[in-house]
């Protein structure tokens, strides 16, 4: 009587007819026992959370990619602008992967998780490779990327918008 992801269907609080749990080496006797099952019976609900969790597997609206990758863009090229590579870069980076998540959760967005890479690196003759692995969903998880450059300095910035059931 579970259903998606293991909650438990409100149509299941009746008499169920099962077995008892016996050693291998007894006989199973059938008894009738009352549901809720024991893992339920001590339900705990959090504040703003309602008796019985609603899940929703697909969002109701997909995340924006081209309207986050807009903001990204403004962002990213507001601050870095004619700026050059310093030691202090490392800071830089962390200040816009935090900005680029609030501007991006601004849109309101809801069940969807926000995962902010940002990196800075100095344009010398010199290649770099980035990459990430993780396990999504094609149909509802997404991600935007956008890379900055001008005369001394180069920004990839990546987010990755994961939905949460």
């Amino acid at each position: 009587l579970l259903c998606a992801r293991g909650s438990l269907w409100k149509g299941a609080l009746k008499k169920t007819t099962g077995f008892s749990q016996t050693p291998p080496n007894q006989q199973a006797v059938k008894t009738e026992m009352e549901t809720p099952v024991p893992w339920t019976s001590s339900l705990t609900v959090y504040p703003g959370q309602s008796e019985w969790q609603e899940y929703q597997t697909a969002p109701h609206r997909r995340f924006p990619r081209e309207q986050v990758r807009s903001v990204m863009k403004s962002i990213v090229e507001a601050r870095l602008g004619e700026a050059q590579y310093t030691s202090s870069c490392s800071a830089v980076a962390r200040e816009l992967s935090d900005s680029i998540k609030e501007a991006a959760k601004s849109l309101s967005y809801e069940r969807y998780k926000l995962i902010s890479y940002v990196a800075i690196g100095q344009l010398r003759d010199s290649e770099v490779t980035c990459s990430s692995r993780g396990v999504w969903c094609p149909a509802a998880d997404t991600f935007t990327e956008y890379t900055f450059k001008n005369d001394h300095l180069f920004a990839l910035c990546v987010l990755f918008a994961v939905y949460q059931e």
